[in-house]
């Protein structure tokens, strides 16, 4: 019999309904904890144009900007392996203080590399934060309503990308200057002091003495070694990669075929991303996922395509719409795959390593578009990202392919 990705009918555990998360103070909490940690990252929409403002080589910039990303990327998987059921709370206390206490410090910073500490400092405490809380959001997740929990846990952190950006020159004017912004986003930050305090622990749905403790070198390799953790990880790393190839380059794309349209391409893409996962976020589940997953990326295969090939703005416009469509299915129904096929003690660490995958797309992609461009032009790029979608196809397929997991291959080593 082959794994699908698809819950069986009623399969959901007592108490951990979809429904009754919508009476949950942990939930909520969680997810107001999840909200004001994107926010204090998407005020920095504004960073490129406060660092011309300061004495710092323009060479520097990148450098400047990408310290933070670097940091998070490197860093994450490393402490994820060290963060369980019974660390994660008092791990999100401290990497709350750490977020707020690098907010602050910008104001501080002299200098590149007075300004470069802080970013690193800043990256760490967005590890350490994502880390922790992933850990305490997956112990929440209705088992047969992942894929719809994942579509909501990523509109709640798209919102502030949506919303904190068009406000910044208001509150620039408003506040005297970035830094008084970054101040009072660190203030906005110390609110996540009672949501945290509020997620009591109670109500986990493991065994705690297992999982209360972090995992050890045989356990991450014997995880590691699962085949499809494996080729999921890498579909998420080709999605994500090009995705981001789409957010760096459409701009310039526009321009050069004389269609400057990228900004509203970017917002009716995120409205398609919402619109999918709150409307039809429920029918995620209710398919077979590996299935749904593989139509999905020859869907945006042929987006990509079209996009190399582009002949009108409300081609463009249309295009936006259909990539947010794509991207709003392929990214939960991923990460709910990764959540299906983990063991519950190796859950909180693998959906920490797909969010790695986005990071790490967004890392990868300006390293591989830059000399793409430079050596072919924009219209290549979105043909690569066609290609690499149809790469995630077969690695998908291949994990359809798999045998089926037996119940003694699903647990952790003692």
């Amino acid at each position: 019999m082959r794994e699908t990705g698809r819950q069986p009918e009623g399969g959901e555990e007592p108490g951990r309904t979809f429904a009754s998360l919508l009476h949950s103070r942990k939930f909520f909490c969680l997810m107001g904890a999840a909200f004001l940690a994107y926010a204090n990252i998407s005020v920095f929409f504004g960073f490129y144009d406060h660092l011309r403002t300061m004495a710092i080589d323009p060479g520097d910039y990148g450098l400047l900007i990408g310290a933070l990303a670097a940091t998070a990327l490197v860093l994450r998987p490393l402490i994820s392996p060290f963060f369980h059921a019974g660390n994660a709370r008092p791990l999100l206390f401290l990497g709350t203080f750490l977020a707020a206490g690098s907010l602050a410090a910008y104001s501080l910073a002299e200098g590149f590399w007075g300004l470069f500490l802080v970013r690193v400092l800043h990256g760490i405490s967005f590890a350490v934060v994502g880390a922790a809380l992933m850990t305490l959001i997956v112990d929440v997740i209705p088992t047969n309503r992942s894929a719809q929990f994942f579509g909501y846990i990523a509109v709640v952190t798209l919102i502030p990308n949506t919303l904190v950006p068009p406000f910044l020159p208001f509150l620039d004017t408003l506040l005297g200057g970035f830094n008084n912004i970054l101040l009072a986003f660190a203030v906005l930050t110390l609110f996540m002091f009672p949501l945290v305090w509020a997620v009591d622990g109670k109500g986990a749905r493991h065994d705690g003495r297992q999982q209360a403790r972090s995992l050890t070198l045989a356990e991450i390799g014997k995880n590691l070694r699962n085949p499809r953790i494996i080729l999921l990880l890498l579909s998420m790393l080709l999605l994500y990669s090009c995705h981001a190839l789409v957010f760096f380059f459409l701009d310039g794309y526009g321009r050069s075929i004389g269609m400057a349209f990228a900004g509203l391409f970017l917002t009716l893409s995120t409205v398609g991303e919402i619109g999918v996962r709150v409307i039809a976020g429920s029918v995620f589940d209710r398919v077979d996922k590996n299935r749904l997953a593989i139509w999905t990326m020859l869907g945006l295969s042929l987006c990509y395509l079209v996009l190399a090939h582009l002949s009108g703005k409300f081609l463009l416009l249309a295009l936006g719409l259909f990539f947010g469509l794509g991207w709003g299915i392929a990214m939960p129904v991923f990460n709910s795959l990764i959540f299906d096929v983990s063991p519950q003690r190796f859950r909180a660490f693998n959906i920490n390593l797909g969010a790695q995958m986005f990071q790490a797309g967004f890392f990868l992609g300006p390293i591989i578009g830059a000399p793409v461009l430079a050596q072919w032009g924009y219209a290549t790029i979105y043909q690569l990202c066609a290609a690499l979608s149809l790469v995630a196809v077969v690695l998908m397929v291949m994990t359809r392919a798999l045998p089926p997991v037996h119940a003694s291959e699903d647990k952790a080593p003692s």
